[in-house]
């Protein structure tokens, strides 16, 4: 096992950057295959069949929402034991938060396999790209037991402070999945069908190689089976985080749909503009991510070890972090972005809207930084209310703004990345409102889990 980080000590600026790199280049590796991915059936199968599988995007992640929710609950739970120092309560929560994991999975697939096609003929999707949409959602939802195996594991490994094997695996994943879609997608002629399976496929087999290894090498991943029993406590907390979290991505993600619908009016150029400029904005949101991630862990860990000074500590240093970024980011597509929309598709209609959309949210991506650092701060501190505010916030802002915008005459389509970069600005300042409030401080799972009958049976002295 990669050597894991012990956050409560140290510098919070080193700890976080030593931690967040290795997740910014797996997170990267995982967007270059899904890149890859799009750009592969854009250039092989055509402009249609890479906006079908776009306009599927928000869709199939509303609904592997409460899978991502119930990982990072469960990686909540077990950051937060590790960094007090309860190595058995540690392994217990890893046991616990699986069962949660996988009867999650379950629900979500059978929801989803019954929802897709009917969810799509209401947003609107054109009909020459219903079918491969039709058939990309089919596939990909079929699989999202191994989507969930695959996020799962890895936020566990990430909790005990391990951002470096992930790393290998999620390679490990990319590089497959690339070499797949060129085999499925090219000779085989199998379509966006063939995209899909390949990213299913490939996921599930990294899922699969890093279980296998976490149980062989790492000491909590053994140890949580001898704790398999279900614990009420472990259960309840990890619920508790992951529901939220889950409802959270869901409702941002519905919020997209909705976005989506409103694209899906203004024709297939704006279907592959927004198509190419969400991808470029997923890309640049691994920056991000992958430094909000390490402040999970971090805040985690602190939290359970009672020190929240540090986690103040690390908010700031995070903030530092995320301005520098946001400014180069801010030229790179002001300056080069016509070239970089270029990659997606060759059709000069699709690139002169994607040219002008990024231009548009690269102005508010240091508001998007807000939102990720202080977003995983509030998580990783067990603040769950948070979590369920933030996506009624989202849902709210990102409706509100589509409508108005692009009813706008001298808006119109532009008001498609006014949206996006307006509901990021709005959400930051939620976020930062929360954190300023202090809650989140008397969040800890540690503390109320002691206060009450605890996971290893001792009796509390009153209840949470």
């Amino acid at each position: 096992m990669a050597k894991a980080i012990d956050m409560t000590k140290g510098s919070p600026a080193k700890l976080l950057v030593r931690f967040a790199v290795p997740l910014l280049i797996g997170n990267l590796f995982q967007q270059v295959y899904t890149l890859v991915d799009r750009v592969i059936v854009g250039q092989f199968v055509g402009a249609d069949a890479f906006s079908a599988v776009g306009s599927t995007n928000a869709l199939s992640m509303m609904f592997m929402s409460m899978c991502m929710g119930t990982a990072i609950g469960t990686g909540v739970v077990v950051s937060q034991y590790f960094g007090a120092g309860d190595e058995k309560n540690t392994a217990a929560a890893i046991a616990n938060g699986a069962y949660i994991n996988v009867i999650t999975a379950v629900v979500m697939t059978a929801i989803a396999l019954l929802a897709a096609e009917p969810v799509l003929r209401l947003l609107d999707t054109p009909q020459a790209l219903m079918k491969d949409a039709v058939d990309y959602m089919l596939v990909y939802m079929g699989g999202l037991t191994a989507v969930s195996a695959y996020y799962t594991p890895f936020s566990i490994l990430r909790a005990l402070g391990d951002s470096k094997t992930p790393l290998i695996f999620l390679v490990f994943c990319s590089v497959l999945n690339i070499v797949l879609d060129l085999i499925f997608v090219v000779p085989f002629g199998m379509g966006v069908i063939g995209a899909a399976i390949a990213t299913v496929f490939s996921q599930a087999v990294a899922a699969f190689s890093c279980m296998v290894y976490a149980f062989r090498k790492v000491p909590q991943f053994k140890e949580a089976l001898k704790y398999a029993r279900p614990n009420r406590v472990l259960l309840r907390q990890t619920l508790r985080m992951g529901i939220p979290a889950g409802f959270q991505y869901s409702l941002m993600y519905i919020s997209g749909i909705v976005l989506q619908r409103v694209v899906n009016g203004f024709g297939a150029d704006a279907i592959g503009a927004f198509t190419a400029t969400t991808q470029m904005e997923t890309m640049v949101q691994q920056i991000y991510s992958a430094l909000g991630s390490a402040m999970v862990t971090y805040t985690g860990q602190n939290m359970g070890a009672g020190k929240t000074g540090r986690v103040r500590e690390g908010m700031r240093s995070a903030m530092g972090i995320s301005a520098v970024v946001s400014v180069f980011l801010l030229a790179l597509f002001w300056i080069g972005g016509r070239g970089i929309m270029g990659i997606f598709v060759p059709d000069q209609n699709i690139i002169s809207l994607a040219h002008s959309g990024i231009r548009i949210t690269s102005l508010f991506f240091m508001a998007l930084g807000v939102v990720q650092v202080v977003r995983f701060l509030l998580n990783g501190a067990g603040d769950s209310v948070y979590a369920l505010l933030n996506g009624m916030v989202e849902i709210a802002a990102r409706i509100g703004f589509a409508v108005a915008l692009t009813a706008i005459p001298f808006i119109g389509i532009w008001g498609i990345w006014l949206t996006t970069g307006l509901t990021w600005l709005v959400t930051a300042g939620f976020a930062l409102w929360r954190y300023r409030g202090g809650v989140w401080m008397e969040k800890s799972l540690v503390q109320a889990a002691r206060s009450e009958a605890g996971p290893d049976g001792a009796k509390g002295k009153q209840k949470l």
